[in-house]
């Protein structure tokens, strides 16, 4: 019984040690996988720890000396001192700056311009270099120092010992251009003293200032001192020369339109109508628009408010009054016999002309244009003179002289207005009416230009068709109260 005693004591020994190995396993193996994810989770500031403990330990002095992977204008300068650094950069580069740097030249040889080193503020600082060399990577307190880490690491870290003034060299190209720019111009004409004066075409010069500029850099870049920048010289010609304006022999087309005075923004207008297109030239093939040298209708652009066609009635607006400057450009050009490639008429008939005898305008949408094809230049003469608006167009008469014009028009169709209709005013007095706008007929006109040769009837062509709307009737009926009175 004793030796079964001893045994079954060794039995749960043995039970009692397995347990606690199994114990102390699971928690070495529970520790080992806490570890492994804590590392996990603060794997970036362990390693940047590291960087830190990496700087941190000792090693040689490196405080006079520079760093491995750094170069200076492209010279490798690992672990030299300041001056063997300093010596070794000015035994490897010339920083002489005297004479010329570059010299810039046209390719025709008849510009040629030299600049110096101090022209373009050019020089050379190896101290400056070395002392940045020297001095990089080293300061971990630096908030600069984790770029200049990562920089050696990631491979060479060069120092320059050149600098220039790029805007210093742009000035002097922009000034190369001023001198030689000449912009192209065509010829001109003017009238004085009855006489007419050309102005003689200007052929055009220009250079490319961006490629002279990027060819200086790159020769500074490159230190090719003493070279050659050539530039090409580029030539426009005008597009009208001397010959278009010559050759007008006279006034081909001419028409004056009498207005009433009392009205002085409409004269305003009318006045400022004409300088708008007086002494304009029309080069051979060139369309003319006159909105183009109307618009904008602003005060700031000259014109004032007075009466003009707006839904059916007169109402004061900025630029009433220029259609009669328009129509009687219209009836001179039609006297020029030049092709009319654009006229609308008035939705009304107007005062100054009769019916097909206008033209209006209206935005940029309803203009009077017209294509010189007469071989040569026209000039446009405008002005108010005697209570009329006169417009003259000179040009070369390409007619006989036995040749004249002969304008009418036809009468085609009426239409009658709509049912009259009536509208609430509330600034009228209760139980008040008034005729706000009469009713007019709607009419149809052609507008037709007989041609003759000495007095014999050759032609009859049909200039245009206008069409002008009817109006009906609106009545006003009043809706504001009658105060009363005791």
């Amino acid at each position: 019984m004793p030796n079964a005693g001893r045994k079954h004591n060794y039995k749960r020994r043995r039970k009692n040690k397995r347990n606690h190995f199994n114990r102390i396993l699971s928690k070495t193996i529970l520790a080992f996988i806490i570890a492994i994810t804590a590392g996990c989770i603060l794997r970036r500031p362990v390693m940047s720890r590291y960087y830190q403990w990496k700087i941190d330990q000792p090693k040689p002095s490196q405080e006079n000396v520079i760093l491995s992977g750094i170069s200076i204008d492209g010279k490798d300068v690992s672990g030299m001192s300041y001056e063997e650094a300093i010596t070794h950069i000015n035994s490897q580069v010339d920083t002489n700056t005297e004479g010329n740097i570059i010299t810039i030249k046209s390719s025709d040889g008849k510009h040629t311009y030299n600049y110096t080193f101090q022209d373009f503020e050019l020089k050379f600082d190896i101290e400056n270099a070395v002392n940045q060399a020297i001095n990089f990577g080293k300061d971990s307190t630096s908030p600069d120092w984790w770029r200049q880490f990562k920089a050696l690491e990631a491979g060479r870290v060069d120092f320059a010992i050149m600098s220039y003034n790029k805007a210093q060299v742009r000035s002097f190209v922009n000034a190369i251009s001023d001198k030689i720019t000449v912009q192209a111009k065509n010829a001109g004409l003017k009238r004085e003293n009855g006489q007419f004066v050309v102005t003689p075409a200007q052929t055009g010069y220009a250079i490319d200032k961006e490629a002279i500029l990027l060819q200086v850099y790159d020769l500074i870049d490159k230190r090719e001192f003493g070279k050659e920048v050539n530039f090409d010289i580029k030539v426009t010609e005008p597009t009208h020369k001397d010959a278009d304006v010559s050759g007008i022999t006279g006034i081909i087309g001419t028409y004056s339109s009498p207005y009433t005075g009392g009205d002085d923004n409409r004269i305003q207008n009318l006045r400022n109508g004409c300088a708008k297109i007086n002494e304009v030239v029309v080069y051979p093939g060139e369309e003319f628009s006159t909105n183009d040298h109307f618009n904008p209708c602003t005060e700031a652009n000259g014109w004032a408010s007075a009466g003009t066609i707006v839904n059916g009635k007169i109402e004061d607006s900025i630029g009433g009054g220029m259609c009669q400057v328009s129509s009687a450009l219209y009836m001179a050009l039609l006297n020029a016999e030049v092709k009319i490639t654009e006229r609308y008429n008035h939705s009304m008939k107007v005062g100054y002309a009769d019916y097909g005898f206008d033209a209006t305008l209206a935005g940029d949408y309803k203009d009077l244009k017209f294509l010189n094809d007469t071989g040569c230049a026209i000039f446009i003469e405008s002005y108010l003179a005697n209570s009329n608006v006169v417009v003259n167009i000179y040009g070369k008469e390409i007619h006989s002289q036995g040749r004249t014009l002969k304008f009418y028009n036809k009468f085609i169709k009426e239409t009658e207005p709509d049912e009259p209709i009536t509208k609430e005013d509330d600034t009228l007095p209760a139980g008040t009416t008034k005729i706000d706008m009469t009713a007019k007929k709607g009419y149809v006109y052609e507008l037709y230009k007989e041609v003759y040769e000495n007095g014999v009837l050759k032609d009859t062509v049909k200039i245009n068709t206008s069409t002008y709307l009817p109006r009906r009737q609106v009545t006003l009926v009043g809706t504001k109260p009658v105060e009363e009175t005791t």
